[in-house]
């Protein structure tokens, strides 16, 4: 019985100059031609960057929550609840949306990498959930019960689903390696950019926030690594595939068709975080000390005028030229802060590394 080209394309010729999406059906995985050596480098340093989500006890963050003020508390868990939800569907989408139109091996392995470190962005809301909580049950369907999470999910997650029909007719031989087909891929990339540049960063500005008052400080140092991970390979891996895409005749061809399309998905998301945080976070009564919610829209809006520029686009929004965040750059930038592992736990990406829970057990070797 012959071997299905689904499986493994034997007679595949395209090894030296392989296309992104929608080339030959992948042959052998082919680390000797790297076309596109730029992913090859995203996925190994990606590799490096691999941590685990148990790396911290989140205990203390039970206290916390028990004994912070209304308004903290509401704020950090419609925060939280963003970040498990999104994360939530980069992890368990986009591999199986893009696997049927990827031809590349790098962009596979880069593919497959990023999407292992949304598993542990992932893992790690549940675990604070898990270990800050009495009755984490509770508390997950609290998150579930936040309406205004799933609503700021609704751009992304429809072009998601667009891209998801498209993939499964692909991979059954519904429909071929069309324009349309590849414009369906070129606003999944779009999008997937979008969450991860834009709707991220609002969040993560809210969550940082609150742990720089010195509170949740496992909570503080294991955003601030999903954070680096999101910003400094996710988005960088996001920007390189749109370009690389839009060098092709396929991707110039989609980017005029669809630029209406991509200016609108910009434009709505951002104009749904600055509603999200005017009209939901800082609703209520909730207050932030130190924090305005006019200078967390500055920051969406500066978040937003970086994905603009990919496309070459022009924002319909007053671009603020800084913002008053400062403590953003103690945990954005994880270098600019060099507390001693004594002082407090260190974010630095543990290589290796492993927790003691084992108490006053004592193992007899």
């Amino acid at each position: 019985m012959a071997i299905s080209d689904n499986i493994l394309n034997i007679n595949k010729k395209s090894y030296e100059n392989s296309p992104l999406f929608l080339g030959e059906k992948p042959g052998l995985f082919d680390t000797i031609n790297k076309p596109h050596p730029e992913l090859y480098r995203i996925y190994k340093d990606m590799k490096l960057r691999d941590w685990d989500e148990n790396e911290h006890s989140f205990a203390s963050c039970n206290t916390d929550f028990k004994t912070s003020p209304k308004s903290v508390y509401d704020m950090m868990i419609r925060t939280l609840a963003w970040q498990w939800e999104a994360d939530t569907v980069a992890a368990r989408s986009v591999i199986p949306i893009m696997a049927p139109f990827v031809t590349d091996t790098q962009l596979w392995c880069a593919f497959v990498q990023i999407t292992a470190s949304e598993l542990v962005h992932s893992a790690t809301y549940s675990e604070i959930v898990r270990g800050s909580f009495d009755n984490p049950d509770e508390v997950l369907q609290e998150i579930l019960s936040i309406k205004a999470s799933f609503k700021r999910l609704e751009n992304v997650a429809t072009i998601f689903e667009k891209a998801y029909v498209t993939s499964h007719k692909y991979a059954l031989g519904e429909v071929g390696p069309t324009q349309e087909t590849y414009n369906d891929i070129f606003m999944m990339m779009c999008a997937l950019l979008v969450l991860e540049r834009i709707q991220f960063m609002a969040s993560f500005a809210i969550t940082f926030a609150i742990c720089d008052t010195g509170v949740f400080a496992p909570i503080g140092v294991n955003v601030q690594k999903i954070c680096q991970d999101e910003l400094d390979i996710h988005v960088r891996f996001d920007k390189y595939v749109i370009r690389a895409m839009m060098e092709t005749q396929q991707g110039k061809t989609a980017f005029q068709q669809l630029k209406p399309q991509i200016q609108q998905l910009i434009d709505s998301v951002t104009e749904h975080e600055i509603s999200w945080t005017m009209n939901d976070l800082f609703s209520e009564g909730r207050e932030l000390i130190g924090v305005e919610a006019n200078d967390v829209c500055d920051w969406v809006k500066i978040c937003s005028k970086d994905v603009y520029d990919v496309f070459g686009l022009t924002s319909p929004f007053a671009i603020p030229t800084k913002h008053n965040l400062s403590y953003l750059k103690r945990w954005i930038d994880m270098g600019a802060s060099q507390a001693s592992p004594q002082e407090q736990r260190n974010s630095a990406y543990l290589l290796g590394g492993f927790v003691d829970d084992l108490g006053d057990e004592v193992i007899d070797f």
